[in-house]
């Protein structure tokens, strides 16, 4: 899996690096561990538009693209605190992909045809 980082108005350090690295790819690499094709990409910044109570206020995105799917994942979430604004990311893209995975595995489940229970041959039909 590739990952991208990208940093806009916070200063990039190898804590902060790691500390995205863990949150996010320890959540996705359970769904997508053999999918060498995927991209993950993570954008953090400070939101420059001031407020009244003069508090920075942070942006993480996190956007996935598998190679076997069409569709794109995107998980933008905004909070005063930037842990607690990377956690909410990271908890909503569990619950994205957690439905995703569920809905793999009860595919075909409601199939009438595979619910056809052949009439027993000691009915008279021969």
């Amino acid at each position: 899996m590739q990952t991208d980082i990208y940093y806009r108005d916070i200063t990039k350090t190898e804590n902060l690096e790691a500390y995205l690295l863990e949150k996010v790819e320890g959540t996705v690499e359970d769904f997508f561990k053999y999918d060498s094709g995927a991209h993950l990409t993570v954008r953090v910044e400070t939101d420059r538009h001031r407020s009244q109570t003069r508090k920075p206020s942070y942006i993480c995105e996190v956007i996935l693209k598998a190679s076997y799917i069409r569709k794109v994942i995107k998980v933008r979430k905004t909070d005063e605190n930037f842990k607690r604004c990377v956690a909410n990311t990271v908890d909503a893209l569990k619950v994205i992909l957690s439905k995703q995975s569920s809905l793999k595995s009860q595919h075909r489940r409601r199939d009438p045809a595979l619910n056809y229970q052949p009439e027993s041959w000691e009915d008279g039909v021969a």
